[in-house]
């Protein structure tokens, strides 16, 4: 009796044993597929962010090119502002200079 006590404990046991390895092993598995899903996905999306950082530091070459060549056009625009601003004034010298002569002429004729 105490034998088949301990017989009929044991086989509990590992029927206890046995069904909870393959729950175990089911749920290893599930996770297993997960983690290799989400091992994928990183790798996506750290391909996506190194595209990005490329995309960004080439818009930043671009832009500091780009902003460059506004800063030498400011300058010659600021410089040919400054010589129009003086032919301007020659002009208006030369046309004074002129009435001038005009009224000397006129004051001889």
């Amino acid at each position: 009796m105490e034998n088949f006590l301990l017989i009929v404990v044991l086989g509990v046991l590992l029927l206890y044993f046995f069904s909870s390895a393959n729950v175990y092993k089911s749920l290893y598995k599930k996770v297993n597929e997960e983690k290799n899903i989400l091992q994928e996905e990183i790798t996506k999306f750290e391909s996506l962010i190194e595209r990005y950082e490329k995309q960004v530091k080439i818009s930043s070459n671009t832009l500091k090119s780009n902003q460059g060549n506004l800063q030498v056009a400011r300058d010659d625009l600021q410089e040919l502002r400054i010589e129009n601003i003086n032919l301007k004034n020659k002009l208006d010298e030369f046309q004074k200079r002129n009435e001038e002569l005009y009224a000397q002429v006129n004051a001889m004729v």
